[in-house]
């Protein structure tokens, strides 16, 4: 039965001319932020398709396409045009409405993705990591706290890594928060470089809005704002 309803609400968002953006994504995903932060530094109106585990197995059982050329989660549909991958959607959303800003100035803009991508890897790492503990698993020291550190120089005194808000921010905030959430013992060593580069981000009007909403689903991903 919940194969079929999924299966249904996918059509739907087929067959249906929405003013809106689609994103699908798992429900509670930390992971799924980097891309509804963009959205909502650009004001731009969307709607989501929540997959619970269930559905998203249903989704891969039956290989729903929805126009899709390569189904999987996340996804955008917009109009008659679709994509899937995060950062393929967050480049979508970049130049959508105009926020190349985001990107970087000139060559800096191959340094912004060194830290985007650089977070992207750390926040899979602290993820693992933080299912492990109870094995008795920890990594911390070999593989998350040296990438930490190294966050820490670039950063600097900086309101951000490259003074304006770019992308790399996002992933920062929320690899860095996850890290924050989940080993708030080994955090405290960076608390005074970090935390007020929260604070500057969580203050951004948008960005504050949307953290205070019941979009982001705190206590279930952890996301203790």
């Amino acid at each position: 039965m919940g194969c079929q309803n999924s299966t249904n609400q996918l059509k739907r968002y087929q067959i249906q001319k929405r003013p809106e953006l689609v994103i699908g994504y798992l429900e509670f995903s930390p992971r799924g932020l980097a891309v509804r932060y963009v959205l909502e530094l650009a004001h731009q109106p969307y709607i989501e398709a929540r997959y619970s585990s269930l559905s998203f197995n249903c989704y891969r059982q039956n290989k729903i396409e929805i126009g899709l050329d390569f189904p999987n989660l996340p996804y955008l549909i917009d109009g008659d045009f679709s994509i899937t991958e995060s950062q393929n959607i967050e480049n979508y959303l970049i130049e959508l409405k105009n926020q190349q800003s985001l990107y970087g100035e000139g060559k800096q803009k191959y340094r912004v993705d060194n830290i985007r991508f650089l977070c992207d890897h750390l926040f899979s790492i602290i993820y693992q990591e933080s299912k492990q503990i109870e094995e008795g698993s920890n990594n911390l020291n070999s593989q998350v706290i040296p990438k930490i550190q190294q966050l820490k120089k670039a950063l600097g005194n900086k309101t951000f890594f490259f003074n304006k808000l770019t992308i790399a921010d996002i992933y920062a905030y929320i690899a860095l928060k996850y890290f924050q959430i989940n080993f708030s013992n080994a955090y405290n060593e960076f608390a005074s470089s970090f935390d007020p580069f929260f604070r500057r981000f969580e203050q951004i009007p948008s960005i504050k809005k949307f953290n205070q909403s019941n979009k982001l689903f705190k206590q279930r991903v952890n996301f203790k704002l």
